[in-house]
């Protein structure tokens, strides 16, 4: 059929078809108007076939030929909105990333960061979600996913689907789903100067329903470049009412350090319309060998001679853990899901400490931590009225810690909380809203000194969209939280000849109150931009605190210290050029910090990162540059942190199932300094240059090889690595 036969059969089948059914739509009067439509386009196509012939007898010169010109329709790649925003990978970007971070640095989200690293940040600097298809994901899951597999990316804030667990801020994978087969994907990395290496492997076999991973991964790290400048001020009062006021420094002279982590793990996943279940078990033993430094110590005034010293210690921790997810679909907009994990974590520390003209100081700890978690959450859905969410969590710690050397002592704390709470969600048109509130009970026990605070916690979150191109969010939430065990121990552990630390039994949870603001447009697939400021303070806080005598110092926590507060405002922004071969992001932020008593300290600075993509073929092509700043270490001591800037140069290459990198960072720096910090109280400062790899130039090799098989129908899921819990040891 040519094309003249062609668009007169489509115009007769519109008009024809139009009208019938605008005179009967019963299924009765359609099949016989479809006979009636078989007969009539018969008899057209016999017209147009006629009249095709007598078209062609024509002269030449009597055509009218009109020839059409090359539309391209392209989609909208990303969109943003009232409850969320959607970023379409394309091929080019999905080819020029390893891992999921670095599918995020190339679909520069307007709404997160620019990482160098592992770490995905929200713009205004709050921490981020990862979720994969809709299952909490860690850095090594990003790393194991199969980046061809990506339809889509997420963000959300205060999501109503309860598998994200309401978490302020989220990231989203969507993945494709095999109805049989897999794939199996190997990563490794090896930087060079600064020598350390990483090797993945992971294996994923889908039949049906049921989906199994399998995946495993070490890592080896050295430097002999670890160490430590420092300069410690001690006041301390003397008998006869003066005070004696001197310095004490230190520097590393020599170091060595060796890490050695291992992971394993073995994912079950069921996946239907109305169910989605999943269980894992995996194990990890993090060893540090060595962690040794030597060097020299000196006073000011000639309090004591000048010497050397040395510092030893090493740490092996095992853990094992166990996550659990299931989901269910109800009848009448109603969803369950039950997410319950365990963890049991054996750590064990020692170190020595010796300086000419003390006697050494040697510590050791022995602890055992286990952990349970379980979440339930109910949902209703009330259609255009929104739904409720109602949940109760739980948590139980239990940790046992033995201490000997400089204290002989055993620990038993055991810490127990449950947050139970609702949320109510509605959508009315382009304007997305969430009010939650709920109630904290804790039960702690530190030895014989039990604690049973209880404090409200309070959700807000208004969202409008005006269109897929603009949207506005203003958030709020008000909560506290129970001091961690460790914080609460009495024991007092000596760690020079003149500083000890010890903990608090009497602390009792603190307040926060944050408040944020953004606003992201996305008005084109070439352009993207956010603008952002964030708040938050900190009452009834409990802090460190130093406390001088004529013998040293001793660092203890104390409550209720001055206000803190912090505030960062910014934006950021994309521009892709050269129908998009070339990626050009920027952010800047400002930062203002008050840190209250006992520090009574204020603090300002601007920082600024940018970045360049290019594409080429199978090659990619990048330039970032982050700048440094001061930035205060917590919101429970007085140490600010001085960073270096960094940049790197990225030359990546992939086709087919290999992916090949490599990455050179800060080229022009060839010293071990790192970063600073500072601090300064009434009895005791300290100034700290560090000396580690952190900012030293370093080459990278990357390399990933992929393999799939089989045949996908939809989107699916990826393991999660879970990481051992924390130990009761006290720092």
């Amino acid at each position: 059929m040519d094309v003249s036969r062609a668009r007169v059969l489509l115009c007769v089948k519109k008009n024809f078809m139009r009208h019938a059914r605008d005179y009967c739509a019963s299924s009765i009067w359609m099949n016989r108007i479809d006979i009636m439509y078989r007969r009539f386009t018969t008899v057209i196509m016999c017209m147009a076939a006629a009249f095709a012939a007598v078209a062609q007898t024509e002269e030449p010169d009597s055509l009218s030929v009109s020839e059409l010109g090359e539309v391209v329709v392209e989609g909208r790649q990303q969109r943003t909105g009232a409850e969320k925003s959607t970023y379409i990978p394309t091929k080019t970007q999905k080819n020029a990333s390893q891992t999921g971070v670095d599918l995020l640095n190339q679909l520069a989200i307007p709404q997160l960061k620019i990482s160098t690293g592992d770490d995905v940040v929200a713009s205004d600097g709050k921490s981020v979600a990862i979720y994969i298809d809709y299952i909490p994901a860690s850095a090594e899951d990003l790393k194991a996913m199969r980046m061809s597999d990506v339809k889509r990316v997420e963000y959300l804030k205060y999501p109503s689907d309860p598998r994200l667990q309401g978490n302020a801020n989220v990231v989203n994978f969507i993945m494709e789903k095999y109805e049989y087969g897999g794939y199996v994907k190997g990563f490794g990395h090896a930087n060079f100067i600064s020598f350390s290496g990483q090797l993945l492997g992971s294996v994923r076999l889908q039949y049906k329903k049921m989906t199994y991973d399998l995946m495993g991964w070490g890592f080896n790290g050295t430097s002999d470049h670890k160490g430590m400048a420092e300069t410690e001020t001690y006041r301390l009062p003397q008998p006869d009412g003066t005070t004696a006021e001197f310095n004490r420094n230190s520097n590393t002279t020599g170091s060595k350090w060796r890490n050695q982590q291992y992971f394993a793990t073995f994912k079950a996943t069921y996946n239907s319309d109305k169910i989605q279940a999943s269980s894992q078990v995996s194990g990890k033993i993090n060893n540090t060998p060595h962690e040794d430094r030597s060097g020299m110590v000196s006073y000011s005034g000639e309090i004591f001679p000048m010497s050397v010293y040395s510092s030893n210690s090493d740490t092996d921790s095992k853990s094992i853990n166990y996550n659990g997810y299931y989901f269910f679909s109800l009848p009448k907009g109603n969803s369950l899901t039950f997410i319950p994990s365990f963890t049991f974590n054996h750590t064990e520390q020692s170190s020595v400490y010796a300086e000419e003209g003390f006697d050494p100081i040697m510590n050791s700890a022995k602890d055992n931590t286990s952990q349970l978690n379980a979440s339930l959450k109910y949902k209703h859905d009330f259609g255009k009225y929104g739904c409720i969410t109602s949940f109760v969590y739980g948590s139980y710690d239990n940790a046992r810690t033995r201490y000997s050397g400089s204290v002989d002592a055993f620990d038993r704390a055991q810490s127990s909380m449950l947050n139970a709470g609702v949320t109510y969600n509605v959508t009315l048109g382009r304007l997305y809203g969430l009010v939650g509130f709920g109630w904290k009970w804790n039960w702690l026990k530190v030895n014989d000194v039990k604690d049973t605070p209880s404090l409200p916690w309070v959700d807000l979150s208004l969202q409008y969209g005006f269109n897929d191109s603009h949207s506005v969010s203003l958030d709020y939430h008000y909560s506290s939280w129970a001091p961690s065990p460790n914080f609460k121990s009495a024991n007092v552990i000596q760690s020079t000849p003149l500083m000890s630390y010890t903990g608090n039994p009497a602390l009792v949870p603190a307040k926060m109150n944050d408040i944020g603001v953004s606003y992201t447009g996305i008005p084109s697939n070439t352009v993207s931009y956010s603008v952002f400021a964030w708040g938050y303070s900190i009452n009834d806080r409990y802090a460190y605190v130093y406390e001088a005598s004529p013998g040293g110092v001793v660092r203890t926590i104390q409550q209720p210290m001055g206000l803190w507060w912090q505030l960062r405002y910014g934006a950021n922004g994309t521009v892709k050029l050269f129908d998009r071969k070339l990626l050009l992001t920027g952010e800047v932020f400002h930062y203002l910090n008050h840190n209250g008593k006992p520090y009574n300290m204020d603090n300002s600075h601007f920082s600024w990162a940018a970045m360049a993509t290019y594409y080429l073929n199978n090659w990619n092509f990048s330039l970032a540059y982050i700048s440094g700043g001061e930035i205060a270490d917590g919101w429970m001591n007085g140490y600010m942190m001085h960073t270096k800037d960094t940049w790197y140069i990225r030359v990546g290459w992939s086709s087919g199932d290999w992916n090949i990198r490599a990455n050179f960072v800060n080229l022009t720096r060839w010293n071990w300094r790192g970063g600073k910090m500072k601090m300064r109280s009434d009895v005791y400062d300290d100034y700290q240059q560090a000396y580690n790899t952190s900012f030293h130039s370093f080459a990278q090799l990357q390399v990933t090889y992929t393999f799939g098989f089989g045949k996908k129908v939809e989107r699916t899921n990826e393991p999660t690595v879970s990481g051992s819990t924390t130990s009761g040891i006290l720092h």
